[in-house]
């Protein structure tokens, strides 16, 4: 399969990229990979004010949609995507599809888990728990869910970031008591990524076509 168009971030992982004042994986995605990182609009409003960070993350958040490392799902973007989407998809549709999952979990995972499903992409969210949430529910979810350790050990594996902006990342999460997978949480970063399940691989489009995700936890596999 190619290289999906869009990676749908949510909140909660862009906001310790933020903290780590690092955005490259993101950048690295768009330029090597032609990947785009995008955001719904439910995460754009949650961004702006935050319960724990208030507007602190505004300047980033405006810096990276005005330099193109961040874009906004709308209307028109989501209909420039249609061609791939489920037959019959329409915003109208996803945002109903949106509405019924803030039943159950919060709206910036809602709406990014949504537009995930409606579209076929894949996301990345470090809520592991909204993914249990909706899927005990019977709710269908991105394929995959990537978290930012995924993107971090990606870009680490394949020379987008080294390991000591990646350790610094680390760093700088666990000082802002953010939380962590566990193989980081009393490890280096190249130490927990020996026993870190990965779901972001890098493959030659020469050894392609390479198997579609069809669950959360499935790898993906995105070609230069």
């Amino acid at each position: 399969m190619p290289n999906p168009p869009l990676l749908l971030c949510d909140s909660d992982a862009l906001v310790q990229l933020f903290i780590a004042n690092n955005l490259r994986p993101l950048q690295s995605l768009k330029s090597t990979y032609h990947i785009q990182p995008s955001i719904v609009l439910e995460v754009d409003i949650e961004l702006r004010w935050m319960k724990k960070y208030k507007s602190r993350f505004v300047p980033q958040l405006d810096k990276a949609l005005k330099n193109g490392v961040l874009t906004k799902l709308d209307p028109s973007a989501f209909q420039s995507l249609l061609s791939t989407a489920t037959p019959g998809m329409s915003w109208g549709n996803f945002q109903a599809l949106g509405q019924r999952y803030e039943l159950v979990v919060q709206r910036g995972e809602a709406y990014t888990h949504a537009a995930a499903v409606s579209l076929g992409l894949p996301a990345m969210s470090n809520d592991g728990k909204a993914v249990l949430t909706l899927t005990g529910q019977m709710m269908a979810v991105a394929a995959p869910v990537l978290r930012l350790f995924d993107l971090l050990v990606f870009s680490h594996d394949n020379g987008l970031l080294s390991t000591k902006e990646c350790d610094d990342i680390r760093s700088e999460l666990l000082n802002n008591g953010e939380g962590l997978p566990g193989p980081f949480q009393n490890a280096s970063f190249v130490n927990g990524a020996k026993t870190f399940p990965c779901r972001l691989k890098s493959g030659a489009a020469a050894n392609g076509p390479f198997p579609q995700p069809a669950n959360h936890y499935d790898p993906l596999t995105i070609c230069p």
